[in-house]
């Protein structure tokens, strides 16, 4: 529900803001924007995006097509190419597909195409779920109609399907599926894909990106009222505080970008942006490198130690400026399921005893003279992230230095640097050598297995070795459908169970903060992906706008709305 930002923080920005300006009255204004707004195509417009995270998951499903496509409901997913679903069992699914639909190059799109490109799937799949170990076959029914048949019950296919992208038979010739451990994308531009855009120049893949890509409107999209804006560039080369500058402060540079929580009130009074927050589906992942790292760090107590000296509540109220919510293992409350299994954990939950500072230091001092160290040496930690985490990395550093563990931060060059280290660490081919990894965990799956999937001891993304307990609560987890009435007990096992053996540190949720054009029309996604068909922009956008200036009554700052529960 969209409603007014809360009074607290209204009174908040103000006050920092009017303490500056003695004897003035700041006036906001309506957002006129949706006025000129007619869910139609606009010839000649033109939006640029700044995407500095997971672009290939933001931009995915306004490229391409899957049998479904995230949407912020509930269950997390919408039909996309498909149009209805049966659970025969759950090893046995069924699907019916869209019709007339086309790809973007005019080839149809049938049960062949389906057939064909999970033919390519299997031989070239992503590792972030087991539907490459366990699928036995797809079967055409009919045209329109195909069934996948698995080894084992398996309740993740429904959000496996928000990824099982379909392409071309020439871009499936020329460069295979090209799932890799991320989730798939194009390798380079043409019309090889479904969705309401073609990407017309640039590349966009989970470990290789082009500086800029442009996307154009797809003529032979199935719903030619789906694509608003005939064209969008978006920008993934730039730092955030280059494309933040030119949001705010300049037009017909950058439409839309993500911003810091420390640059909302800027964003808010700026000539040409207004905001859009919302409680997000994003967590941050700090998980300890129990292959590589630190051997101390394997004791199970030892990571609740480190675990315990973080104050969640702190974080939200000084690194994050109140913009986030604390959790209870690393995973917001908003996914199917979560409310329901964390109130049984609530209930049934005993007053945490080891919190007392003393205690913890003397039950610490045993496992450091375990592993060999003095008496007043301290334990390194070294804590690998990118430089866009500072903000936090500054004061988790601040709680763990409370006791005897000397924190060196290791600020890696890029995400796909930090990342190759981060999943190298398994086989011992990580660059960098590092106890604790920590990246913003951007929601591209609306279920819980979006944080847990660094749990499968058999994946590329595993956080530790096979755990008989672990593999069992996993295992349980994947083969439960979320209709089934075991799915909130194993879901509250599972949770349970990864809190206990502390193989991450327990962070907040954030909001997500984003700067708009103020002639922009758009409801952010609680997750990562950017839906660009749903973008509108309206006459007086400097794409439709030309030459002339911007109307300095528009100027105003535009009234800040909250979209979600706070």
């Amino acid at each position: 529900m969209l409603h007014s930002l809360s009074q607290t923080f209204v009174i908040l920005l103000l006050s920092i803001f009017l303490g500056s300006i003695v004897h003035a009255k700041q006036e906001f204004r309506e957002d006129t924007s949706l006025l000129t707004a007619t869910g139609k195509l606009k010839p000649g417009s033109h939006v640029k995006v700044f995407l500095p995270n997971l672009p290939y998951i933001a931009s995915s499903h306004s490229i391409n097509g899957a049998l479904f496509r995230p949407a912020n409901n509930e269950l997390g997913w919408e039909y996309d190419m498909a149009v209805s679903h049966k659970i025969i069992t759950p090893k046995l699914y069924e699907f019916t597909l869209r019709e007339g639909v086309r790809f973007q190059d005019g080839s149809p799109f049938n049960a062949d195409a389906v057939l064909l490109n999970m033919d390519y799937f299997v031989k070239q799949p992503y590792t972030f779920t087991k539907l490459h170990r366990i699928l036995t076959k797809v079967e055409k029914v009919s045209e329109h109609l195909v069934r996948f048949h698995l080894s084992e019950d398996y309740g993740l296919l429904l959000y496996d399907a928000i990824w099982l992208q379909f392409y071309t038979e020439p871009y499936l010739k020329k460069f295979g599926w090209n799932g890799k451990p991320f989730c798939p994308n194009l390798a380079e531009a043409g019309p090889y894909g479904l969705g309401p855009y073609i990407l017309k120049q640039g590349y966009i893949e989970g470990d290789r990106r082009s500086e800029t890509a442009v996307l154009e409107r797809n003529p032979h999209y199935w719903d030619k009222d789906a694509a608003k804006v005939e064209k969008f560039t978006l920008y993934m080369g730039m730092t955030q505080t280059e494309a933040k500058d030119l949001a705010l402060h300049d037009e017909g540079k950058i439409d839309i970008t993500p911003v810091l929580f420390s640059d909302q009130l800027e964003s808010i009074f700026a000539p040409y942006s207004k905001i859009r927050r919302l409680q997000s589906t994003n967590t941050y992942i700090a998980r300890f490198n129990l292959f590589t790292g630190n051997p101390i760090f394997k004791e199970r107590e030892v990571r609740e130690i480190v675990n315990n000296l973080i104050d969640q509540n702190s974080l939200v109220s000084l690194s994050m400026n109140g913009e986030g919510r604390t959790t209870y293992v690393s995973i917001p409350e908003q996914f199917y399921g979560m409310e329901p299994a964390l109130a049984i954990i609530k209930r049934n939950q005993q007053q945490h005893i080891n919190s007392d500072i003393k205690a913890a230091a003397q039950r610490l001092n045993q496992y450091k003279s375990k592993y060999g160290y003095a008496k007043n040496e301290k334990i390194p930690l070294r804590f690998l992230a990118q430089e866009s985490m500072r903000y936090m990395l500054n004061d988790i550093k601040f709680f763990l230095e409370k006791l005897d563990f000397e924190v060196e931060l290791i600020i890696a060059n890029s995400e796909s640097e930090m990342f190759a280290s981060a999943i190298g660490a398994k086989n011992k081919s990580n660059d960098i050598d590092f106890d604790l990894v920590l990246w913003p965990n951007f929601d591209w799956l609306r279920n819980p297995w979006v944080s847990f999937f660094i749990f499968d001891t058999s994946s590329d993304w595993a956080t530790t070795e096979p755990e008989f307990h672990l593999d069992e609560l996993i295992n349980n987890f994947i083969a439960t459908p979320y209709t089934s009435e075991h799915y909130i007990d194993r879901l509250h096992d599972l949770l349970k169970h990864i809190r206990f053996m502390n193989y991450q540190l327990s962070l907040p949720s954030p909001f997500n903060i984003i700067a708009l054009n103020k002639e922009i029309i758009f409801e952010p996604r609680t997750s990562a992906v950017f839906p660009l068909w749903e973008i509108q922009v309206s006459d007086n956008h400097w794409s439709i706008r030309g030459a002339s200036e911007y109307p300095q009554e528009l100027k105003v700052p535009v009234k800040v709305k909250t979209f979600g529960d706070e």
